[in-house]
């Protein structure tokens, strides 16, 4: 055997190997991504039930339904992550959004801050609910009402009931049900 079909061997198994590492890994990810806490908080500090309307989720609006909640508070007001996660996207001036964020986390969900008057973090940081991603405005399409986040929860895998219509309503959480859990 030469030197180079040995090495080309053990060069396979290495590949071989790191596949398997890679693979075990992302179903470790999705393991603790099931096992992660799913409780959350009032992204919008020093807010309550007080701060939104209970009836705004899947509210019709416009051409559409309105697939989060507004949270209404003082300009400048800081806002934390309902949830710990990472920080996926964050930009500004996003269309309809304004300066937003969105952070992925625990049961493969996607939490979405819009309207925010400053961004306080970055793209692949990891936050807890204690940390500021931000600050309460109305850029976007918010621009010229009263002040408040929009935030809302999408999830990737679709749940609850498939005879719904909409289906887009598959992939959206009420996050006011899951604010008072």
């Amino acid at each position: 055997m030469t030197f180079q079909k040995i090495n080309g061997y053990i060069s396979c198994l290495m590949k071989k190997k790191k596949l398997k590492i890679v693979l075990y890994g992302i179903a470790a990810l999705l393991v603790i991504n099931m096992l992660l806490p799913t409780k959350i908080q009032n992204p919008v500090e020093g807010c309550g039930k007080e701060s939104y309307n209970p009836k705004s989720f899947w509210h019709p609006w416009g051409d559409h339904k309105h697939a989060g909640i507004d949270i209404f508070a003082n300009k400048g007001t800081k806002v934390h992550p309902a949830i710990g996660g990472i920080v996926l996207l964050t930009g500004h001036n996003m269309g309809a959004g304004g300066n937003c964020l969105l952070i992925f986390s625990s049961r493969w969900r996607l939490h979405y801050y819009a309207h925010l008057s400053e961004i306080d973090t970055h793209i692949g940081a990891i936050v807890t609910q204690k940390s500021v991603i931000g600050k309460v405005g109305n850029t976007g399409n918010a621009a010229g009402k009263p002040h408040h986040l929009h935030y809302s929860i999408s999830s990737v895998i679709p749940q609850g009931d498939w005879r719904w219509e909409p289906k887009q309503i598959l992939f959206y959480i009420n996050p006011i049900k899951e604010l008072e859990k």
